[in-house]
Order: structure tokens, then sequence, then C-alpha cells
């Protein structure tokens, strides 16, 4: 998640760019404080706090991490200060239109991001490479949070100061920079979330006195139209500003408080049943104002205002873990993910031919097939990912080649990589909606060679098995996805795998549509530069084997895998089941190592042979094995 792209025609060809990695970071919390005007940190490894560690500007008001950077969103001076991951140094500052007052912002593509403009009544659409401002669209009165939910960003308008009216959510079309729609809310709209069953929250604040706190549940398809409608209320009180979902579909609302304590209140995201409002909120830190769920530990993360902290709280039950000092005035929170020298995905589009109706996911592309699967802990094998951040439609017939530039796979012990897509099961079924891609591998980016594959069984393609455990992606046992072994076409290693989706060659089911990459993954791999695989004895074979065969049942052809741990002389012969020989396949000295044949159905004077069982045997050095394959004509 991490280069651009150059732009084509239809094909889009990207630049082959060698990343050099000074350093590893670990997992780092981020924390914008607003009356220093700094951001801190601290190691989520060590817990080590660094403290004004960058200066942000006059008024910052919102902190996000995303890739190796962070940026901070300023009202005064207006603009978003870009900082970079590594060094913590800005490497770039965005100035927006003065008087505006910058409020929020949301990423709408891989270099696009959406600014809300308290002052201005408008969103502005900023191109983050280029630094400019390239539209303006406008919305409501006093926006300040926003939320994108796939094609879709929801913008809170919160009425302004001191009326709050009119309360509204605007809705915008990001692949057009459209407002689709306008929907009425309580007083005060602040902030958004995204609970479990796919509907968005709203914390609506109310103004601080009579009129207490409120969140409204939107259906993003509620509507008659399947239009985005206010489909519930929740009575909270007091006055929150903040709310977050955990993956308990737990939501958490964060108030400033009494000037003793700040307060936290909490009900269910799919019930709405209540558990902590504002007649029994939990307590925590003076000035609690906001909140984040950390769904790889369960944490939720509550910034003290007021007391310059950061609090620890249990996600299962909202109690107080650690506390934490900052910097003055602790007010937004972000985490940074690792950034490493090498990771096991796919690292460059090196180019991507669409298909007839492809288009879905281009706004993000190429970050979003670069990385790993989707990380969102919501999704399941009946609850796929549909995000336009995450997946790349290819079209019919389209084709995608990534290259790994930090690491290759190479052939190792089992499957070698693994490919992800976002095939489901439908509630109550055990039949895969699919939406499958030849798979073809290469060492060069010149010399391809294709996973053997069967229209029939849907074994040798990607976009067959759905994903079970997107939080382990490099561990095929559980992972789910589509896993492949390099040894099923006889190399050593690969730099490049290329998807192909496969058109209609085969009708996979009534509703399937064009294969949706999400992610390449290697599980097995080496960092570096492929110059000494070959003579690297952990990757040679230990003993001589014969594979089965792939696929079998076969027609046309089939891929007789085998490997011999020193240089020896092999023979692989077919036979019928009387004995008779068929056909010679293999006889020479190959080198140790692994080494696949096709069998293309044919005897030895180039005829078909019919239908039935055959035997392929292999004689090397002092071994003799054998093994049973399926002609389907």
């Amino acid at each position: 998640m991490r280069k651009s792209i150059v732009v084509l025609i239809a094909v889009f060809i990207l630049p082959m760019l060698n990343v050099s990695m000074a350093q590893e970071i670990a997992r780092t919390l981020y924390v914008m404080n607003g009356l220093g005007q700094t951001l801190s940190k601290m190691n989520l490894e060590t817990l080590e706090i660094m403290n004004d560690i960058v200066v942000v500007g006059d008024i910052p008001n919102r902190v996000y991490a995303r890739d190796d950077k962070i940026y901070v969103v300023t009202s005064t001076p207006p603009g978003i200060t870009i900082i970079d991951g590594r060094t913590a140094e800005v490497i770039n500052t965005i100035a927006l239109a003065e008087g505006s007052n910058p409020w929020d912002m949301a990423f709408v593509g891989t270099d696009k991001a959406y600014v809300t403009n308290l002052l201005a009544n408008s969103v502005t659409v900023v191109d983050l490479a280029t630094g400019d401002s390239i539209n303006t669209i406008e919305v409501g009165k006093g926006p300040e949070g926003i939320l994108v939910v796939n094609n879709t960003a929801y913008v809170a308008n919160t009425g302004g100061f001191p009326d709050y009216a009119p309360s509204t959510v605007s809705v915008i079309d990001i692949r057009d920079d459209s407002v689709t729609k306008t929907l009425d809310v309580p007083m005060n709209p602040q902030d958004f979330t995204v609970a479990p069953d796919g509907n968005i929250h709203v914390v609506c604040t109310g103004n601080y006195g009579d009129v207490s706190g409120k969140v409204v549940v939107i259906n993003p398809f509620g509507d008659t139209d399947f239009t985005p409608l206010v489909v519930d209320t929740v009575e909270i009180g007091g006055s929150p500003g903040d709310i977050v979902v955990t993956t308990d579909a737990v939501a958490y609302l964060a108030d400033f408080g009494d000037g003793n304590n700040g307060f936290v209140y909490a009900y269910d995201a799919l019930n709405l049943e209540v558990f902590n409002v504002a007649s029994n909120p939990l307590l925590v830190g003076n000035g609690a104002t906001a909140l984040l769920f950390d769904a790889a530990t369960n944490g939720l993360y509550v910034s003290n205002f007021s007391d310059d902290a950061v609090q620890l709280l249990d996600a299962s039950n909202g109690t107080v873990i650690s506390t934490f000092g900052f910097g003055d005035g602790a007010q937004m929170l972000a985490i940074l993910e690792p950034i490493s020298d090498s990771d096991p995905w796919a690292d460059i589009v090196v180019s991507f031919t669409p298909g007839a109706g492809a288009g879905f996911g281009q706004n993000f592309f190429p970050d979003n097939v670069l990385g790993p699967p989707d990380p969102d802990q919501a999704l399941t094998e009946f609850n796929p990912s549909s995000k336009p951040q995450e997946l790349l439609s290819l079209g019919q017939g389209g084709g995608i080649v990534l290259e790994f530039t930090d690491n290759f796979i190479v052939d190792g012990e089992g499957v070698d990589f693994t490919v992800f897509e976002n095939v489901f099961f439908f509630s109550g079924s055990t039949v895969p909606f699919i939406e499958a891609a030849f798979v073809a591998v290469s060492m060069d980016g010149e010399n391809w060679v294709e996973f053997p594959w069967d229209t029939t069984t849907f074994e040798g393609f990607a976009g067959v098995t759905p994903t079970f455990d997107n939080q382990n992606p490099t561990d095929p046992n559980v992972s789910g996805g589509d896993s492949f072994d390099l040894a099923d076409v006889g190399l050593p290693y690969a730099k490049y795998v290329k998807l192909t989706d496969i058109g209609d060659l085969k009708k996979e089911g009534p509703f399937n549509g064009d294969f949706d990459l999400d992610a390449v993954v290697a599980v097995n791999s080496m960092s570096g530069q492929p110059t000494s695989v070959e003579e690297n004895p952990t990757l040679q074979p230990k003993a001589f084997t014969l594979s089965p065969n792939y696929p079998n049942p076969f027609n046309p052809g089939t891929t007789i895998a085998f490997a011999v741990p020193t240089i020896s002389r092999v023979q692989i012969k077919i036979f019928n089941l009387k004995g008779q020989l068929i056909r010679t396949l293999v006889e020479q000295d190959y080198p140790a190592g692994k080494h696949s044949t096709l069998w293309d159905g044919k005897d030895d004077n180039a005829r078909n042979v019919a239908s039935g069982i055959y035997l392929y045997e292999m004689k090397a050095g002092d071994v003799r094995e054998a093994r049973r394959l399926t002609l389907v004509r």
C-alpha cells in the first residue's frame, strides 16, 4: 500500500520502484496534543513514550495514520501536515483556504482525500500527491465529522454554533464528488462509526445544555430506493462527542465530563440496548475527548484532554487498565501499523489490463491490492469484504501482474503463496460464491508458467475459497484463500504473480461476477534477490519424491512434479493397467531440485489415448515409485 501509478490508455503500467527502508518501526500510538500543538507517540510493544516529537500547527483538529505517514488536519493555519512515520519529520504541508477552518478528513482514493470545512460549509477535495485542491463540494452548515464507507461519504453538518440548525448529514458519492441525499438528524451531529451489521451510527451531541445527546442509526440502503435512511434513535443523555464500535458490537461514546471526571457511555450496537448512559456513566480521566478501538488487542483508548493523558480500557467491560501521560491537552488518537524492511505482501503492480465491467476499486488502486487482505475483524466467510479500499475488480477477462521486490516466493514446505478474493458462502450454504481467475508465476516477469486448472472442480483457480481468518494470512492452515505450491509448476522461486479473470471459459454460478483481488501473500519467502536460491541447501529436496499429478482427473493435460536430492538420471513413464508402456515422458539427467513434466494424454506416437486409469512411474537412483492418474475425455 505504498506506490503510485501512471495510466496509459486501457493498460495501467506502474513504475517498478524498489523502496529502501532504513529501519523497522513498531506499532505506534500517536497522540495529538491540542494545547501543546504537537504530536507525541508511544511504542505499543515497549510502552515507551516520546512527547512533543513534532510541532503540527496552532490549532490541530484531527490526526490519522495511513501506510507509513501521519496526517494532521489543522484549523490554523488551515491545512494538512504530513509526517514521515519513520523519522517523525514533516515532509509536506498542504495549505487550504484561509478562513475555511478545516476540521476532519477522510481518504477517498490512493492520493485523494476529503476535508470538511466548518466555516465554509463545504468539503474540499485534495490531491495528497500534488497538494492541490481539485474540487469543492457544497454541503450543510458547519460540517465536522466525516466517514467513508465503500463508495459513500457521510458528512456531519452540525448546523453551526449556537443554534445548531439545521442539523443534517450529507451523503456523497465519492466516485463523482456529488451530494446524493441530505438526512435530517438530531441536534449537532459530530461523528460516525459503523456497526457490524453495516449500519451507520451518528453521535449527535445536543447543545451542551437543555438538549442532550443522542445516537441515530442510518441504514445505508434503508429507503425505498435503497438510499440511506435514518431508522432508529438511541437516547444517551449528556454531551457525547465521539463514538466507536468494537468487534463485539459494543458502542462506546466519550463525554468531556463534569470537571472532575470524563464520562464514557455504552450500548449494544445491534439491538440498541443501553448499558451506560448519562445517569450511570463509566468514569474515566477528566476531559474525555476521543476514543480509539484497537481491534488487534481488543483495547479501547480514551484521551483525557484536561489530564494530559490517555487511558487504556478493557473493551469488553470498559474498565480502566492503564493511564499514560502525554503532552498538553491530549486530544486525538491514531495507530500507525508496523513498518518493515520486508513484508509478505506483493509490492508493485507491474500492469493492470481491465476487462469488461471493471471499475470497482479503481479509485483506490493500486493501494487496495498491495498489502494484506482486508484486516476488518468483523469479516467472515459469510460476510466478506466489499470495500473498494480493499478490492479491485479485474473485469471480465481482465488481468493483473504483481511483483515482489523486498522478498520473493520460494518453493518451501507445503504451499508457497495464497491469493485472497472476496469469496463467500451464502447463509446456511457450504457452496461458495466463486469468481475465478487463472494463476501464473514467473521468475523474471517474461517467462510464465500457469498452474494447472480444472473447470469441473475449480481446482487450480484463485477466487474459489473464502477467507476464514484474515488476521493470520500467512498461515494457510487457518487463513483460507486459495494457496499454490511452486512444486506443482516446477519453479524454485517466483518474483511475479499474474491473475487473469477466466471470462466466459466457465460460468461459475448464476449470480457470480468477475474476479475481485484482495491480496497476494507469500507463505514461503526469502528477503533480497533470488540469486542464490539454487545453492541454498534449505530449499533443496532431502529425498527422491514423486508427487500426485495435478489436476486429477484431467483433460487434456496434467502436470507431474518430482524432486531429486542430487544430480540423477530420471525416467518417468506412463503405463496402462495391463502394464503396457504408453509413453516415455522423461529420460535424462536432472540437477538436485524440484522439477515437473506434462503429459498431454497422448502415446509415444502422438495419438490420443482412451479415457481410463493409468500409472505413471519414476525411476531415479535406487528409487522406483508409481502413482495412478485418471484421464477423462
